[in-house]
């Protein structure tokens, strides 16, 4: 059945308005404040540093480090800006930047391992954490840079 109804274009063109504004708003929220960035940097860096440390702290330190931080810091966010985007889902400019964090974190534990348990240098893996800390934090900041950009663009 045809909708023989007319749509008014100055409705319309209020909705998309309406729409543009909104996203902009949402762009504005996008970006994570930096505590969230440095958090995630830490949980990594406590990862490795729980394995150069051994025994009983390396399951807590992966535990804790890897899936209670990341967690508990993007509940944070979304409870302060609320809003909550899913920063886990990569934006057109960052897949590359982000086969490279994993490919470097990959290295960085590897590396980190070979000097601790073959070569037994100490503290190995503590140092592999802090180039890992940076990293995050760097990988982390670009992606929320590039997520605003993507909101931006679709405003």
């Amino acid at each position: 059945m045809e909708n023989s109804e007319r749509k008014d274009p100055a409705l319309a063109r209020a909705a998309l308005d309406h729409a543009h504004t909104a996203r902009a708003a949402l762009a504005d929220l996008a970006p994570a404040p930096w505590w969230y960035h440095a958090g995630l940097g830490l949980g990594v860096g406590l990862v490795f540093a729980s394995i150069d440390v051994g025994g009983s702290m390396v399951p807590s330190g992966v535990i804790v480090g890897g899936v209670v931080l990341p967690v508990a810091l993007t509940l944070a966010v979304a409870r302060s800006r609320g809003v909550s985007f899913n920063r886990s889902l990569p934006v057109a400019g960052t897949r590359q930047l982000n086969g490279l964090y994993a490919i470097t974190l990959l290295v960085l534990g590897a590396v980190g391992l070979i000097l601790k348990l073959a070569v037994d240098v100490p503290g190995a893996m503590s140092v592999a954490g802090l180039l890992a800390l940076a990293f995050t934090v760097h990988v982390s900041r670009r992606n929320d840079e590039a997520l605003r950009r993507e909101l931006v663009s679709r405003a």
